[in-house]
């Protein structure tokens, strides 16, 4: 690199870092946090990829600290999740859901999850299942989703597509299409 590269990049502000984590098992989706509480921002929940009927999904999160303890990222939740997600999202807006952290998968059905700070001075969290949405009303079978999206202007809106061609709008609040 010349000397003028070294120059603007050290004049661009700090030096970005870079974290790792390493999963117990093949990754298949991750999404950011989007909390602006400052103790949530460097958040990411990351899906697994097992070829089975149980997969898992974990909340990572960097370890407190800084420079003390190395740019590590460690396991602060982790829960089972029936297939691999094929995706995975944060609510967009905490605000607009009571003030609740929710996080949504997707496979075969819609799932919602509630994600808390147990007040442990570990800075672990616990999670719940909030809602399991499908839409199929007379079938436990169901098209698996490939993707979905939160409607950023309204959170309480999630949009679904299944491999039946269907799209659907899902109201979280009422637990409706």
């Amino acid at each position: 690199m010349t000397d003028n590269h070294q120059d603007i990049a050290s004049s661009n502000g700090p030096r970005k870092e870079i974290y790792t984590y390493k999963a117990p098992w093949t990754l298949y989706s991750l999404a950011w946090s989007h909390r602006h509480d400052p103790s949530s921002q460097f958040r990411l929940a990351i899906g697994s990829y097992v070829e089975s009927y149980s997969n898992a999904v974990q909340i990572v999160k960097k370890l407190p600290g800084g420079e003390n303890f190395g740019n590590q990222l460690y396991q602060a939740c982790e829960f089972d999740h029936p297939y691999p997600c094929t995706k995975i999202l944060w609510s967009p807006d905490s605000g607009n859901m009571g003030g609740k952290d929710l996080l949504a998968t997707t496979g075969d059905y819609l799932r919602i999850w509630n994600v808390t700070d147990n007040d442990s001075t570990r800075g672990t969290l616990n999670s719940k299942k909030e809602a399991l949405l499908n839409n199929n009303k007379t079938s436990e079978y169901c098209a698996p989703l490939t993707s979905f999206d939160w409607n950023e202007s309204d959170p309480n809106l999630v949009g679904t597509s299944s491999i039946d061609t269907t799209c659907t709008i899902w109201d979280v609040t009422t637990q409706t299409a």
